[in-house]
């Protein structure tokens, strides 16, 4: 017969289990109200209407700013990715003076409240005339992404072993080739986290791009707080509906593409 967990276990077990039910409460409260009849947004809802994701359809701004949204999360991920990784691999696997001070300089945003690194970009981008502009709401997504594909690709590299590499510099193969077949599928789950936090951090940024934007150029999150600004309803909760499937069918498409759950295993 098998023996009882021990109480340390039940516990920790208990422990994760209310972690969970806490993460996944506001979905469980947000997804019913977008159903909701009552014209405010209020739980739980009094019956059940699609005419709040009708009220999403007939306001093409919150269309527009979400494909603002997408591409510049899209963007700011890929050159966060690159510059990031390029940057991991100096900072891990070379010695040179100020490699310390490069590091914090990297990581300062994480540190730097919102509103003062959202003042700071705003005046470095105003002389460039990037304010109010794609190009420089993407720059300004990637200072705040950077820090994270940084941390993440950083820290697997300290963990891969470089006798990989250097046994492929034994058998003829240059640093690229090395680079190529050795090192980055070593680093894929690596590249798929910060990937994945550079989407969700950039996708999510509000304060940075209230400096930032301008006419005909406003991120989802801004058009959301402009229209609640006005009125309260449960749009808001229908916009959020919609974000929560369309995340669970991408994450469920990296699966089966990509084979997310072995990347991280």
């Amino acid at each position: 017969m098998a023996s009882a967990r021990p109480t340390s276990e039940r516990m920790l077990s208990l422990y994760v289990g209310l972690v969970v039910v806490f993460l996944a409460l506001p979905i469980a409260i947000v997804i019913p109200s977008a159903f909701n009849t009552d014209a405010t947004l209020v739980f739980p809802p009094q019956g059940f209407s699609l005419r709040w994701f009708a009220n999403i359809a007939a306001r093409p701004e919150f269309f527009q700013a979400f494909l603002v949204s997408v591409g510049v999360a899209l963007i700011a991920t890929a050159v966060s990715l690159v510059v990031g990784t390029l940057s991991a691999i100096a900072l891990v696997r070379y010695r040179f003076p100020g490699r310390e001070a490069l590091t914090l300089l990297f990581l300062t945003p994480l540190i730097f409240p919102a509103i003062v690194l959202a003042v700071a970009i705003a005046m470095v981008l105003a002389p460039l005339d990037l304010l109010r502009t794609f190009s420089g709401l993407v720059l300004a997504h990637v200072v705040i992404t950077l820090p994270y594909v940084i941390r993440t690709v950083g820290g697997t590299l300290t963990e891969i072993d470089r006798a990989y590499e250097e046994a492929a510099h034994t058998l003829g193969a240059d640093r690229w080739r090395t680079f190529r077949h050795v090192t980055l599928p070593l680093l894929r789950p690596a590249l798929l986290a910060a990937a994945t936090f550079s989407l969700i951090i950039s996708f999510d940024e509000f304060t940075i791009s209230l400096f930032l934007v301008g006419p005909g150029l406003k991120t989802l999150p801004l058009e959301i707080y402009n229209y609640t600004d006005v009125s309260i309803d449960p749009t808001v909760a229908a916009i959020s509906t919609l974000l929560i499937l369309l995340t669970a069918l991408a994450v469920i498409a990296i699966e089966r593409l990509v084979g997310l759950g072995k990347q991280f295993s």
